[in-house]
């Protein structure tokens, strides 16, 4: 009888979830920081000169976990937004009471599901595009299947911003890399890191000719996951576009005048409360 050789024993790799599913009953405190600038000189002669910056602190309550989704509330104390253009400069602080919070649905790759009362901060907004697609664009999305070290996942982020005439449209390709797990004090930490790839467009009829821009970017980011809790704790990322605002009549292009835009922002966990009933406002026990 022959015995055919055995083979080596093959152990899998560990795979790990990372999924949004923090703990029902806790407030979430983050510290948001953002810069969108932009330079250069449209077809008509216009400065593309525009600064919009952010920061404040974002609270996001835990109310209720289902099978797919994270029922949360957002709320903050002051986020003070401020423009600059060529017409001077204009700033607003958003103030949303925990008593009555914007109500937003996540699923458990962390994408927006449903918002509702978002009005209470669109009242508040200087900007001429929502607040919320802003933050939504900030915060990262999770896989939908666990994942081995050195293994990624893509996201895709789309947001359009009216201008001069025209609705300018970034779309933003994401890959996160899970490059480590490590323990800490709070359980294990996925360390991962993020590489942008962007896209500007957006276009403009002027009688015979038409008015259009195209642009190309990248940029990097990195994030901080708590896999035994459920939520990031750091997020930060940073991209930049270089393009042209292009005059053409029909396939000719007539002329060109170069711009950039770049965008840095980042979401730092600054707190993490007790339950709800702790505090009146928060939820953070004495101390934290």
């Amino acid at each position: 009888m022959v015995v055919a050789p055995a083979l080596p024993r093959r152990f899998g790799l560990e795979q790990y979830s990372l999924s949004f599913n923090p703990r029902p009953g806790q407030i979430l405190s983050y510290s948001l920081n953002s810069q969108m600038n932009s330079t250069g000189e449209s077809f008509i002669g216009k400065s593309l000169g525009l600064s919009v910056q952010a920061s404040g602190e974002i609270d996001l309550a835990i109310r209720q976990l289902s099978t797919d989704n994270v029922f949360t509330e957002l709320s903050t104390p002051g986020l003070l937004v401020t423009l600059q253009s060529a017409g001077g400069q204009n700033e607003s602080t958003l103030q949303t009471p925990a008593d009555n919070p914007v109500q937003v649905v996540f699923d458990k790759s962390g994408r927006i599901r449903e918002v509702r009362n978002a009005d209470i901060l669109e009242k508040q907004n200087i900007l001429n595009f929502p607040i919320l697609d802003v933050l939504q664009n900030y915060l990262p999305t999770y896989p939908e299947k666990p994942l081995e070290i050195g293994q990624s996942w893509k996201s895709h982020k789309k947001m359009q911003i009216p201008f001069q005439g025209m609705n300018l449209v970034i779309q933003v390709e994401i890959t996160f890399t899970l490059n480590d797990v490590v323990p800490s004090v709070d359980g294990r930490l996925g360390l991962i890191s993020a590489s942008y790839t962007v896209d500007l467009s957006g276009q403009r009829a002027l009688e015979e000719v038409v008015g259009a821009f195209e642009g190309k970017g990248a940029g990097s980011g990195t994030l901080i996951f708590h896999l035994d809790e459920g939520h990031f704790s750091e997020y930060r990322l940073e991209y930049s576009i270089d393009g042209e605002m292009i005059m053409r009549r029909a396939d000719t292009r007539l002329a060109g005048w170069p711009f950039s835009l770049s965008v840095v922002a980042g979401l730092t966990l600054i707190g993490k409360s007790q339950p709800l009933s702790s505090h009146p406002r928060t939820g953070r026990a004495k101390g934290q």
